[in-house]
């Protein structure tokens, strides 16, 4: 895999993990923002099934909460990405050009 390949993997993750950050915020804030409801609660079936499996995309205010942590931490990531090829790319025109 060239460098360049791999400055555009990190830079497109980045861009990506942002994007997703920003939907996440908006839920955040739509989510935070509702007006109150009664406490009175009933599950479906399908909601009990997948409290009883764990197998639940979740949503409102937690889901959101959640996408904005986790796009936080895989922008980070991407960003190691871009610092690890700008290192290499370093290393490599120090291997050619010594100083």
């Amino acid at each position: 895999m060239s460098i360049s390949r791999v400055f555009q993997t990190g830079l497109s993750g980045v861009r990506r993990q942002f994007e997703n950050a920003e939907v996440a915020a908006a839920e955040v804030l739509q989510a935070s923002t509702e007006p109150s409801t009664p406490d009175r609660v009933e599950l479906s079936a399908d909601a009990r099934r997948a409290a009883e499996t764990g197998n639940s995309l979740g949503s409102g205010l937690e889901k959101a909460m959640v996408d904005l942590r986790l796009s936080k931490y895989l922008a980070v990531a991407n960003m190691k990405v871009l610092q690890t090829a700008d290192e290499t790319t370093r290393e490599l025109a120090d291997l050619i050009q010594p100083t």
